[in-house]
């Protein structure tokens, strides 16, 4: 499990994510920082905890969210180009929390 809470975060994932999930990634974070920020810069603007944005990779970590997850709001299929992603919003302190998981790795039907 990866966890995104501010632009440096990125770092951690280029290397091991294709690129266009991570630029999926990417305008997922622009899009809350557009919504979450009060006047901070995006190089200085951190995601809350509870509003981290969250890569699932194994098997287990994303059976265990979609299984044992009472607060389950959406589960989206996303395609990207090479690949179809998971969006799955965990409704968290009256937020959704964004999780992210690559359609592979889960035997999810939505």
């Amino acid at each position: 499990m990866k966890k995104i809470q501010c632009l440096k975060d990125f770092k951690k994932v280029e290397c091991i994510l294709s690129n266009h999930f991570v630029e999926y990634l990417k305008s997922e974070f622009y899009g809350l920082y557009d919504y979450l920020n009060n006047g901070d810069k995006l190089e200085s603007f951190s995601l809350p905890n509870y509003q981290n944005m969250v890569i699932l990779e194994e098997d287990e970590e994303i059976n265990i969210i979609l299984n044992s997850t009472l607060n389950i709001e959406f589960v989206e299929e996303v395609e990207l180009t090479q690949l179809v992603i998971y969006r799955i919003g965990i409704n968290i302190d009256e937020d959704v929390q964004l999780y992210f998981a690559i359609k592979d790795k889960c035997n999810l039907n939505v």
